[in-house]
């Protein structure tokens, strides 16, 4: 007698034998005890979790001798003639291979005869999405209301593709994949009753591989049997080519301290012994979702799939870092994976990628560096008002609301980003640390934190208009220290000067920029009032057409070089210009 594979042998023959298909089960038990079998089920699931086989123990009990019973017999001739494929009441159709419309109009021809045998004449279309819309058209009619003695059963791993029409005649019952540890304690049934000694990690990694599907675990199991009826661990990923949880945990602890030459070490390792790096990336990816998922619910067990020598390992892993950076690191697996997947060379992208990604493990928590924050102010006492002046100042730059009234404790609730967060804490410890060390030189002193821009005299003699003008670019770099975006806005305006007023013209298509100069007038006032220490006031205007009022000194360059005078001096010489000044001279 020729071998039977292990998918074949130990293939359910009752609806208690279905393994973590319960819903399914117990819905189509309970519509065989009420009698209220409907004439047609589609069966919708991923590869191998039992939706044939339903459909098989399905024929059985609707056509067992004693029956229609949940549970079939499995001794009585119909049983037989089912299980061995005999039967010409229960017809197995390949959607594949039988997808015309010719072979629909076949079967509704043959729907017409009543059961040889059995009660009820059975069809299991199997790959129904495979039929054409043509046979999907010509089966509607016969699927809605087929003669009395008919079921239909279509199964499907893609039920996107069937058509809605269809759907709606039949009865969905979607399969779902098998949780590991239940294909895990199947695998252990069936190795122990064929005489199999094989460890529980090697089943774990078994299972892990199959990904929900227990056909597919069957047949990984009957390969490993093959290799050797003594099974080792190592001889299992060797076999597979797959890593064990040991070197997922130990490579996500690497990442976790930040241990770049241990990562290069286990990548080395993993690439000794045939990993497939495609496979172990997904697999990396999928153990940080299960570190991310542990940590959120608290390490609850029943959440994840694991054993409890690897849930203990989970704890350990969870205990060493934050929500923070676990969402960090499976964002970059993430990526890694798609990057390695598509790879010529997944090593080296998977080096660069856990490299990458090590570097996250130096970042710390925002609201950790707020808190250090709070605790330098409350060390300083009395410092804590100047410290919330520098932070309005910054909001303004921001073009934050309401800024006049931010907080220490709102400025990272401001939709600004993390680099402008980092930047504000920045200049709050350094002030700090200034501040700290001229209150221990001159104790006693009433000091003050300096602006970030240049603060000038008026000098003696010079008129307010020229004082405003000679100093303009101070005033733009004042605005750059603080609001890099709206210096550069400011300085494509034409600039004038009246009344210690200063009239900031966009023209034509600089004129874009105009609404966000004008949200930002205050802060800008502000900034020119401090370095000129006189009050002064902007105006922001738009024209079509541009005039002789006072350009950027980018402008006049511009305009300069076009000169020809310019450009043959210029190459005469080998010269550039370096600076533009205006001659008040006349």
């Amino acid at each position: 007698m020729s071998y039977l594979v292990l998918a074949r042998k130990w293939r359910p023959r009752t609806f208690s034998d279905l393994i973590g298909q319960e819903t399914v089960s117990r819905i189509l038990s309970n519509a065989i005890s009420q009698g209220k079998i409907a004439h047609a089920y589609l069966f919708s699931g991923p590869r191998g979790v039992g939706k044939t086989t339903s459909a098989r123990i399905l024929a059985r009990a609707v056509n067992c001798m004693k029956g229609p019973i949940p549970e079939p017999c499995g001794a009585c001739p119909s049983c037989l003639e089912i299980l061995d494929g005999s039967s010409v009441d229960v017809m197995e159709i390949d959607g594949a291979s039988n997808n015309s419309v010719n072979d629909i109009r076949d079967l509704r021809e043959r729907v017409r005869y009543a059961p040889v045998s059995g009660r009820y004449k059975v069809y299991i279309i199997d790959e129904a999405h495979m039929l054409s819309d043509a046979a999907f058209n010509a089966l509607l009619k016969t699927l809605e209301e087929p003669p009395p003695h008919v079921i239909f059963i279509l199964a499907t791993t893609a039920p996107r593709k069937i058509p809605a029409t269809v759907m709606s005649r039949c009865q969905h019952l979607p399969f779902r994949r098998i949780p590991i540890q239940k294909i895990k304690e199947r695998l252990r049934v069936i190795a122990d009753t064929e005489g199999v000694n094989i460890s529980d990690e090697a089943l774990e990694m078994i299972a892990r591989t199959a990904e929900g599907s227990m056909r597919d675990s069957l047949t990984i199991l009957d390969q490993v049997i093959s290799f050797s009826p003594n099974i080792k661990d190592s001889e299992i990923k060797d076999i597979l080519g797959i890593p064990d949880f040991k070197a997922l945990y130990e490579i996500a602890l690497s990442l976790i301290n930040g241990d770049r030459k241990r990562i290069l070490e286990i990548v080395q390792e993993l690439t000794d012994r045939g990993t497939d790096l495609r496979s172990f990336a997904k697999d990396l990816m999928n153990f940080f979702r299960d570190l991310l998922t542990a940590k959120v619910t608290d390490g609850a067990p029943d959440i994840l799939d694991l054993s409890d020598a690897e849930f203990s390992m989970v704890r350990e892993l969870i205990g060493r870092t934050s929500e923070e950076s676990l969402t960090l690191f499976l964002g970059e697996m993430i990526r890694a994976e798609q990057d390695v997947r598509n790879a010529f060379s997944p090593r080296v992208v998977l080096e660069m990628a856990l490299i990458r990604a090590s570097y996250l493990s130096s970042l710390k928590p925002i609201q950790e560096a707020i808190n250090n924050i709070g605790i330098l102010i409350e060390s300083l006492g009395g410092q804590a008002s100047t410290i919330q002046k520098l932070f309005e100042d910054s909001g303004q730059a921001s073009g934050a609301k309401h800024s006049d009234h931010i907080r220490l404790d709102s400025v990272v609730t401001e939709d600004n980003g993390l680099d402008r967060v980092s930047k504000k804490t920045d200049d709050v410890v350094g002030a700090l640390i200034e501040e700290a060390e001229k209150t221990e030189k001159n104790p006693g002193q009433n000091t003050k934190i300096d602006h970030p821009f240049r603060q000038v005299e008026p000098t003696a003699g010079t008129a307010s208009n020229d004082l405003l003008e000679h100093y303009w670019e101070e005033i733009i770099k004042g605005v750059e220290a603080l609001n890099h975006p709206l210096s550069c806005k400011i300085s494509e305006a034409e600039v004038d000067i009246k009344d210690n007023t200063i009239y900031l013209r966009f023209n034509g298509g600089l004129s874009v920029h105009a609404d966000s100069v004008k949200k930002n007038r205050r802060f800008i006032e502000e900034i020119a009032s401090k370095v000129l220490n006189k009050k002064v006031s902007i105006k922001v205007e738009t024209t079509e057409q541009g005039s002789k009022r006072l350009r950027s000194k980018k402008d006049i360059k511009e305009k300069i070089m076009g000169e020809p005078i310019v450009k043959d001096v210029i190459e005469l010489f080998g010269g550039r210009i370096v600076d533009i000044i205006e001659n008040k001279g006349g």
